[in-house]
């Protein structure tokens, strides 16, 4: 990736480190850091002498030094289990930083990603996560004409309310919807 980004001619240095011996840049340097899927690598052992707590604290004192007060710090990974993120958050706060651990989509098996929100100087407020609105019921929420239908024996599924509490319910799963259009659950001609 570095190669890459010397042949595109990437404005900025580029660095070659590892980061669990620490982040070699002068304090305050940084308003924020952003990371996707690099964070859990530090909680594995690839050398005998790597002790993932030591290089997580390691790690995240050299972090909080280098960043600004009132900074950010946001890391998205992927744990392998409750043990490992309890391991990242406690050696985080250990190194000084507030904060918390976020949760897109909490309820969805694919969709959910985990956000390590950490903050520096100060109480800060952590940012809402994605998909938590209300607890998803698992039965379509009825209106009185829905249920009047159910009453009667007719088709409940084919009503344009079912529909688009469907497409909503689908949508706070973090599943991919068609945009909702005058033509939603229209009714078709027939032949044409």
């Amino acid at each position: 990736m570095l190669d890459i980004a010397k042949e595109r001619e990437v404005e900025g240095d580029v660095i070659l480190a590892d980061m669990g011996e620490g982040l070699c840049f002068r304090a305050g340097a940084f308003d924020g850091a952003i990371s996707i899927s690099a964070l859990q690598w530090l909680c594995n052992a690839d050398k005998r002498d790597h002790k993932p707590a030591k290089r997580l604290y390691t790690f995240f004192t050299s972090l909080y030094g280098c960043l600004s007060r009132g900074a950010r710090a946001v890391f998205q990974f992927y744990p392998e289990n409750a043990t490992q993120i309890e391991l990242v958050t406690t050696q985080a706060m250990r190194a000084g930083f507030g904060g918390g651990l976020v949760v897109d989509y909490p309820n969805s098996t694919k969709a959910k990603k985990y956000f390590l929100v950490l903050l520096t100087g100060g109480p800060q407020k952590l940012p809402a996560a994605l998909g938590t609105e209300e607890e998803v019921s698992r039965q379509a929420k009825y209106s009185k004409a829905q249920k009047d239908k159910i009453k009667r024996g007719e088709s409940v599924k084919s009503s344009r309310d079912w529909i688009l509490e469907k497409k909503e319910r689908r949508r706070r799963q973090g599943k991919e919807v068609r945009p909702d259009t005058k033509y939603t659950a229209r009714k078709r001609a027939g032949k044409f």
